[in-house]
């Protein structure tokens, strides 16, 4: 049973954001959209592969993110078994993966190199920072183990290690693995309260959002887009967006555009900001508009600054 399901990051949900919207997308933008991306697709293949484990039950948990004393860790996938918990630390890389004398984890592709820490020693320092949040929580004599999965299906992995395998080979060394460990320590129920007390206990990885210097606002694609011609932009008239191309109308367009202002430049917006963002020439329709959204609001009417916070939240609900 999944607890916590594969789900995008805001991290991600943010740098999805940024490649539609910057004219020229910055070469660091690109590097971290591409390493969000593939941690996603990673713990998304997973689920396939546990559930052809069907002799004990289990409660799974991805990308959990927890804190104790002031330090987080992020563990890719967690599952909970009966008899032990497991960690597994999710690799989705393509090309030739070998370990060097360093012990250092080694991606060799189209003629470039790239260096990772060896991934067993980040799940074991995973598990490290898991006793000690399940001492806290009263659960202290359950075993802990560790697994590196590989899950890229152009992973050519040149090292054999039991615990760092491809996908396909993970429901073989589950059954080992629950064979190995077949006495129970916990009740269902316990798994499942314990489950749902870690997924309480997550912790989003703040947002860190662009500076509006001259530079990036120069390098800003603005205005709503019609979802049919994206990235083309819709113009607001006789109350309604309206895509001059396709003709398509929805009067509540600016959603989704201030939702992308939200991941770019922050929480709050003014009336200056949104016609700016949203191409509008109307104090009053921007005005109109942020009335209509019944998010909180701060200050005077000429320096009314409205909390968009509440439309992030809605938009990861349905992400």
């Amino acid at each position: 049973m999944i607890i916590r399901p594969p789900q995008k990051t805001d991290q991600l949900l943010q740098l999805e954001v940024m490649q539609e919207r910057y004219l020229d997308v910055p070469p660091n933008i690109s590097e971290s959209f591409g390493r969000e991306l593939a941690g996603y697709l990673g713990e998304k293949s997973l689920p396939y592969f546990i559930d052809l484990i069907t002799t004990t039950s289990h409660y799974d948990l991805y990308g959990l993110r927890l804190e104790r004393n002031n330090h987080h860790f992020q563990i890719d996938c967690l599952i909970l078994f009966p008899s032990f918990f497991l960690i597994t630390e999710i690799k989705h890389l393509k090309g030739k993966l070998f370990i060097n004398e360093a012990h250092q984890l080694i991606q060799s592709k189209e003629s470039e190199e790239k260096v990772y820490q060896h991934p067993l020693s980040q799940a074991k320092l995973q598990k490290e920072q898991l006793k000690k949040v399940l001492e806290d929580l009263g659960f202290e004599s359950i075993p802990i183990y560790t697994l590196v999965i590989f899950t890229h299906d152009q992973a050519n992995i040149t090292f054999e290690h039991p615990d760092m395998i491809p996908v396909q080979q993970l429901p073989f060394r589950l059954g080992e693995l629950t064979q190995e460990f077949s006495d129970p320590r916990l009740e269902r129920n316990q798994l499942l309260q314990l489950g749902k007390r870690l997924v309480s206990m997550h912790r989003e990885r703040p947002l860190t959002f662009l500076q509006p210097t001259g530079e990036v606002l120069r390098n800003i694609r603005r205005g709503v887009f019609c979802p049919k011609c994206k990235p083309l932009v819709m113009k607001w008239t006789h109350g309604t967006w309206k895509c001059s191309k396709c003709g398509y109308k929805d009067k509540n367009a600016h959603i989704l555009a201030l939702i992308d202002f939200v991941f770019m430049f922050g929480y709050t917006i003014n009336n200056r900001q949104a016609r700016w963002f949203l191409l509008l020439d109307s104090i009053y329709t921007a005005s109109r508009i942020l009335r209509t959204l019944k998010v909180e609001s701060y200050g005077g009417n000429k320096n009314k600054t409205y909390n968009l916070r509440f439309l992030l939240n809605s938009y990861k609900g349905r992400a």
